[in-house]
């Protein structure tokens, strides 16, 4: 354990999700008791339209006609269903799911607009700042109410996590980075944590499980030398990561790079909804959900509900409440004399769950590649599932595969103890292969004639893709990647206050030479600000890169007098 000198006075994460979101926190005073007596707090979010508490709310956000914010979550929701009651929706901004706009996204502009559910558009950045802040809002004054008035904290003494998927890009992540420092977190009081990542953390130190082994069993698998996949099964996507442990039982690695894809809870509703549509009509459905807007929402509400309590042991199908307004504008075949209730077949409820199947062949195909995995973590929201749950477990009938007590919230409060202790991940393997576009001195034989240039009377090869991590490799936290070769001239007092940049790209393949080669996309930059005083005529740089952090980090010198010069990372065009 660290010196708990150093530990923050208090840690917020905040698990921004595709469906739902929420927030958990805690203070260095509790994360020094063991974790038997360790206390983290959340929030508990009402429900006027489920009727109940719940751990996170809805990822929803409302904005007036103004294009001001007005809620997020449950007061969101709710307020738009009372709109809608009254047919004065028209002119207001109601956006939900909007997290997947960030999805598998290779390139991604701050000036991305985001469409709400009648077609309207407001900036993401927007968007996405306003749902944080409003969740920034409610931890820092629930922190206040749970000390005494006298001890108020500073939000200086915060140290914020946000959580953000394995499989998401590096452009996602600083939109992110950049939503929450709109939002009004400190960006050196924030870090990202990846969601599988402080999953495993939760289970390591909160082990409250339901699986097939014994508690002391599992805690060896993570706590000495074993092999684990963590599978985060959330609303909109699904992230497997396979770890390993290492030392002495202190430090994670990662030994295969994340991978899934967009097989998570929306997925089944989105299966529920074309077999609506279906079996109603195409022309029907559409003009329901733009005429009976509370209803079709109430409908939603309901088969969410339904699909959470499924069991997977129940050979009957299910009988869902069906708004009786939809029932008439759909001319369903349904007594109302007797029921509102819409009867789904046993065989019908099994192919909502269709991305299941993607998540156990993905997880077939990780196993044929990684070796020794015997323990499985199942977590997020999807995991509680009974239904999900016992078909992965069935078909990995020789593996153990583990379901926290509180799958729901491992992410959030795996978050909370990653704060407190960030080094406990030691390790990534690197997704791709990443590289700077330069130019280099032409050799005849070597490279391409077409790529010749005269460049300040020297002989050179332009589009030069110059390697800097090979995909697969595997990085410490603390590992440095250092580049020499580069330099630039500043004679001209034009050039004197320039900011510079190095185009940054990424390739799928480990011998990539060139930036126009297919398999290479440039993703961002490196920005280097000019120092106060201007370029001197010559600078030979010496670039320090960080690849196997959560986010990328790079610091440049001059490699001549070694003064170290402003720069970052810039993925968002």
């Amino acid at each position: 354990m660290a010196d708990y000198i150093d530990l923050p006075t208090a840690v917020v994460a905040i698990d921004f999700g595709t469906s739902y979101s929420g927030y958990a926190f805690s203070f260095r005073s509790e994360f020094k008791k063991s974790n038997e007596s360790r206390e983290i707090f959340r929030n508990s979010w009402t429900s006027g339209m489920a009727g109940n508490l719940s751990l996170k709310a809805p990822t929803v956000a409302l904005f007036d006609p103004n294009k001001d914010f007005h809620s997020f979550g449950y007061e969101a929701q709710e307020k738009f269903f009372d709109l809608t009651e009254y047919k004065e929706d028209g002119e207001w901004y109601y956006f939900s799911k909007f997290k997947m706009q960030l999805f598998d996204k290779m390139k991604l502009s701050r000036n991305l607009t985001i469409t709400d559910e009648s077609g309207k558009s407001l900036p993401a950045m927007r968007i996405f700042s306003k749902s944080l802040e409003f969740l920034v809002r409610n931890a820092v004054s629930q922190i206040n109410r749970a000390i005494h008035q006298t001890s108020q904290l500073s939000e200086k003494d915060i140290t914020w996590v946000l959580t953000v998927p394995a499989i998401w890009n590096e452009p996602a992540k600083q939109f992110m980075r950049e939503a929450a420092v709109e939002a009004g977190i400190d960006k050196d009081k924030l870090m990202l944590a990846l969601e599988p990542e402080v999953a495993a953390l939760y289970c390591r130190y909160l082990p409250g499980t339901s699986g097939g082994k014994d508690e002391n069993d599992i805690l060896s698998i993570l706590h000495h030398g074993g092999r684990y996949m963590v599978v985060d099964i959330g609303g909109g996507t699904v992230d497997i990561a396979v770890h390993e442990v290492s030392g002495n039982g202190k430090k994670v690695t990662e030994i295969l790079p994340a991978s899934g894809g967009d097989w998570g809870g929306e997925s089944v509703n989105k299966s529920f909804f074309d077999y609506f549509t279906r079996e109603i009509g195409g022309e029907k459905s559409t003009k329901i959900k733009q005429t009976r807007k509370s209803h079709w929402m109430k409908l939603e509400t309901n088969f969410e509900e339904k699909k959470r309590k499924l069991k997977s042991n129940s050979e009957r199908g299910i009988r869902l409440d069906v708004p009786p307004v939809i029932i008439l504008d759909a001319e369903m075949k349904i007594d109302l004399s007797k029921s509102w209730k819409m009867d789904i077949s046993n065989d019908i409820v099994r192919s909502f769950f269709g991305s299941t199947n993607n998540i156990i062949r993905h997880m077939k195909f990780i196993l044929d590649r990684v070796a020794d995995i015997d323990l499985i973590l199942m977590v997020g929201g999807g995991a509680q599932s009974d239904y999900v749950s016992n078909m992965v477990k069935q078909e990995f009938a020789s593996k153990t595969v583990i379901v926290p007590a509180k799958a729901e919230v491992a992410v959030m409060e795996g978050a909370v103890l990653y704060g407190f202790e960030p080094w406990t991940i030691s390790a990534r393997m690197c997704r791709y292969t990443y590289g700077i576009g330069c130019n280099h001195p032409f050799k005849v034989g070597v490279h391409r004639e077409e790529y010749r240039s005269e460049i300040d009377g020297r002989d050179m090869c332009k589009n030069i893709f110059d390697r800097l991590v090979t995909e697969g490799e595997v990085l410490e936290i603390h590992e440095k990647r250092v580049a020499e070769q580069y330099s630039s001239s500043h004679k001209s007092e034009s050039r004197k206050d320039i900011i510079l940049n190095f185009p940054f790209f990424a390739s799928s393949d480990t011998s990539c030479q060139y930036v126009t080669d297919q398999s290479c996309e440039r993703i961002g930059k490196i920005d280097i600000q000019p120092p106060a005083d201007g370029w001197p005529d010559s600078v030979k740089y010496r670039l320090e890169m960080y690849f196997g952090r959560t986010e990328f980090e790079v610091k440049i010198f001059n490699d001549n007098d070694d003064r170290e010069y402003s720069a970052e990372f810039d993925f968002l065009i």
